[in-house]
């Protein structure tokens, strides 16, 4: 069913999706209730990693990384990580995608397919800042054609932090991740902050090595970090992405490797709407086990996640 959200107040804008189960997805997808389907039928191998993630947090960047690590080599895949999300409705052509197989997904844990879940695959939980996501999905969206978004940065951000743009809310799904972690603790899986990743690529992807109990050189590593710097990847995937992907997007251009920087959401925010984002965050995540560094403690050069109880543990 085709539903569209208005921007509230004066603020300008709007976005059509198409629901599925309370799930917002593009209108031009198609056969949802098949698609839907065919995922559950999905036959997970004991070997196969799933990057779990909100949209624009940075999965094709960390689906580069973990196909280095699992092969062991520095050079960047010529595929397009979009192959291997579940949701994009190409199960047939993933199962018969050689092991191991490195997948993604925006779903919640209880819609993965259930040998995922029965497996207990390896799964890598991705977070970044929201205020990041939400300036990246908005450049993004307005130049997708198929989400017919029209309007204004501020209308965009209104109906984000609503939860009412493609594939729902921020905070519910990293909500809904914590809570998964927290009740399958026999479960492998791996908070990997993006902030954190581009602060200190070596270190985290060290850990990522580590979580996948692979053998893999510190030099080989350092190199993995080098060579998936964003502008290499951008480098790497432009030619492939434009000829694959390019005629949905309009002016004809991939737009997905824009800034892959931490803090253009800057750029962006005006100081009234940054205070009244962070006061939502208070809000929304104070009970949250993780919470994000760059507003926890806004004033500090640190970024990424940190572990605590409540977020009034920090002030």
């Amino acid at each position: 069913m085709l539903k569209t959200f208005v921007a509230g107040g004066d603020l300008a804008g709007s976005v059509t999706v198409k629901e599925y189960k309370g799930h917002y997805f593009p209108p031009s997808v198609q056969d949802l209730p098949l698609q839907w389907k065919q995922l559950q039928s999905f036959d997970a191998a004991d070997n196969d990693v799933i990057i779990c993630s909100y949209p624009k947090s940075g999965f094709h960047w960390i689906w580069e990384v973990v196909t280095m690590l699992l092969n062991n080599t520095s050079v960047i895949s010529k595929e397009l990580p979009a192959k291997y999300v579940l949701e994009a409705g190409t199960i047939k052509k993933l199962q018969q995608s050689p092991q191991p197989r490195v997948l993604g997904s925006h779903m919640y844990y209880e819609e993965l397919p259930v040998s995922i879940r029965q497996k207990k695959c390896k799964i890598i939980n991705v977070i970044r800042d929201p205020r990041a996501v939400a300036v990246s999905s908005f450049h993004f969206f307005t130049k997708l054609k198929e989400s017919k978004w029209k309007g204004t940065w501020a209308g965009y951000l209104n109906l984000f932090l609503d939860g009412k743009v493609l594939f729902n809310g921020w905070f519910q799904h990293t909500q809904l991740w914590e809570r998964v972690r927290q009740n399958n603790p026999d479960n492998p899986i791996h908070v990997l902050s993006y902030e954190d990743a581009k602060k200190n690529p070596f270190y985290e992807f060290k850990r990522l090595s580590q979580f996948l109990q692979l053998d893999v050189k510190d030099s080989m590593i350092m190199t993995i970090a080098e060579n998936t710097n964003f502008s290499q990847i951008k480098t790497s995937k432009k030619a492939i992405a434009e000829h694959r992907l390019g005629s949905v997007f309009v002016g004809n251009t991939y737009p997905l490797y824009r800034k892959g920087t931490e803090d253009d959401w800057k750029s962006h925010f005006t100081l009234q709407q940054n205070a009244e984002f962070e006061q939502i965050y208070k809000d929304r995540m104070h009970n949250n086990k993780v919470q994000l560094k760059s507003i926890v403690n806004p004033n500090s050069n640190d970024t990424g996640c940190v572990e605590t109880t409540r977020y009034e543990s920090k002030l």
